[in-house]
């Protein structure tokens, strides 16, 4: 079996068999990655060097297998390809982010598509029709992402941003408030050097392995956006803390992330004592009284 290192939040495979249902131990059991109706969700295909850049056809099924539709025209356009020649990778690239599909029902389905004279199958993606109630993470980088075992392209066909693009059943809880501070102690008192307070925003949601491959890259990426309840978050850190349920085919994440929400102060009692203007103070302020 070939390990699952997804780089993409909507993996792509050249054997249907690899579709995270299909793994032997899993019964079919398949947990959503949730994608806007009309919309795919974006996508990147690692391939060795090729000159050929055809797409052949692109057709979507139900997940059950029945052919749903044929949208290679659909598609065609929103296709680029991304050369990095000097590390023997082409990179196939969908934004994902307009629409390509006409109004679709709410359930699941798979793409499949032939480029370049390989046929792939998309893991299985789940329409929902009204995506507001969900909590919708989107990262990217200014330069591409190179690493031992492939590549991310961030800009391709010029200067165009790549986003990756999730979408996850959860809401974000009331914060933690955090609190840090730096100081001497001195003649009985504490005088703080320097204070920090800031907040902490958690959720948790259930998530399959390669949803939890890809969003490795959350933590490591220049910038990320989260949007929950038509609130966006500007995050400075992110963590996932995974626990995978007895049947291994899902785990309880729990992450967490802070946001520009850091106030900083140094302490002016503490400037005062260092140069022995604190004595003088309270002697003023003794003999005002």
């Amino acid at each position: 079996m070939i390990p699952n290192n997804n780089f993409s939040v909507l993996p792509w495979y050249t054997s249907i068999e690899r579709q995270n249902a299909r793994r032997w131990w899993l019964y079919g059991r398949q947990y959503p990655l949730f994608t806007p109706a009309g919309f795919l969700l974006p996508f990147q295909i690692l391939r060795r060097q090729t000159s050929d850049n055809t797409l052949s056809y692109f057709y979507v099924y139900k997940a059950d297998g029945t052919f749903y539709g044929d949208f290679t025209q659909n598609i065609a356009s929103a296709l680029s390809v991304k050369s990095f020649g000097w590390l023997d990778y082409n990179v196939i690239i969908f934004g994902g982010q307009t629409p390509i599909f006409p109004d679709m029902q709410n359930g699941q389905y798979y793409g499949r598509m032939n480029f370049g004279g390989v046929t792939y199958y998309s893991e299985v993606f789940t329409v929902v029709n009204d995506i507001g109630p969900y909590l919708k993470i989107e990262w990217w980088d200014s330069e591409d992402l190179i690493m031992d075992a492939g590549v991310i392209a961030y800009k391709y066909a010029g200067s165009t941003q790549f986003k990756n693009q999730i979408y996850l059943c959860a809401e974000i809880a009331k914060p933690e408030y955090i609190f840090e501070e730096e100081g001497v102690n001195r003649d009985g008192y504490f005088f703080p050097e320097k204070m920090i307070s800031g907040k902490k925003y958690r959720f948790n949601f259930f998530a399959s392995e390669y949803i939890l491959d890809v969003m490795r890259f959350v933590r490591m990426s220049d910038y990320v956006e989260i949007t929950s309840a038509n609130q966006k978050y500007s995050v400075d850190t992110f963590l996932l803390s995974p626990t995978w349920e007895a049947e291994g085919d899902v785990a309880a994440v729990e992450a967490e992330f802070t946001a520009a929400t850091i106030a900083k102060r140094i302490g002016v009692g503490y400037i005062k004592a260092l140069r022995g203007d604190f004595n003088d103070d309270f002697n003023n302020d003794f003999n005002n009284n």
